[in-house]
């Protein structure tokens, strides 16, 4: 009994034994396993709370200014600037020259104006509107050929051609004076007829216009 005893126990030290070894390596590794898992527990915990420590940093440094706009209001001007800029945005208007006397011709038994005289009626008409207290005389002429009632009649046609004209360019009819000449009044040195064939245009005073 006591060799089967012996036998027994050394089989049994036999076989436990590499069991032994074998659990005390498995703890060995995972103790080391415990040991390297608590450090990077540890390393993600410190980056996690230093994050957090460097964006505080970055929101205290930057100034609220900086991330606000702030919009000016618009500065209010005074009425003194105001009348000036009024001042300076309107053209100061030059008055109209007075023009020279202006002689109209026209062709043959007509009373027909030509444009080209467009511009420079229009400058008459801007000159009486400048100055309501003149008078302009408008006097209508014919050549020698025709008979006098008939000359008479077209001198005044074109004399009012030409006063339509400058009422629709403004002029008032008060200011202007139509008269009709026939060939009474031909034209001095004329050489040819259709010369005499004119309307003339002169202001006048208005005193020397009512004597």
């Amino acid at each position: 009994m006591n060799i089967e005893n012996k036998i027994n126990h050394s089989l049994l030290l036999a076989v436990s034994l590499p069991l032994l070894i074998l659990g005390g390596c498995a703890a060995n590794e995972s103790v080391k396993l415990s040991s390297e898992t608590d450090f990077s527990t540890e390393q993600e915990s410190s980056i996690l709370n230093e994050q957090p420590t460097e964006i505080d940093e970055l929101i205290s440094v930057t100034p609220i200014e900086e991330s606000i706009n702030v919009v000016e209001p618009p500065e209010v001007a005074d009425d003194a600037s105001i009348e000036i800029m009024l001042v300076d945005n309107v053209k100061i208007k030059e008055p109209t020259p007075k023009p020279q006397k202006l002689i109209i011709g026209f062709s043959f038994d007509e009373a027909n104006i030509d444009a080209t005289y467009g511009e420079v009626l229009w400058q008459h008409a801007q000159y009486l509107k400048e100055n309501e207290n003149l008078i302009l005389n408008i006097s209508g002429h014919t050549d020698r050929s025709g008979a006098r009632v008939y000359n008479e009649m077209l001198s005044q046609k074109r004399a009012e051609q030409v006063a339509k004209i400058l009422m629709d360019f403004g002029a008032l009819e008060s200011q202007i004076k139509v008269t009709a000449n026939a060939s009474d009044q031909p034209l001095m040195g004329a050489i040819h007829n259709r010369q005499h064939r004119r309307v003339e245009l002169d202001f006048q005073d208005p005193q020397i216009v009512s004597n």
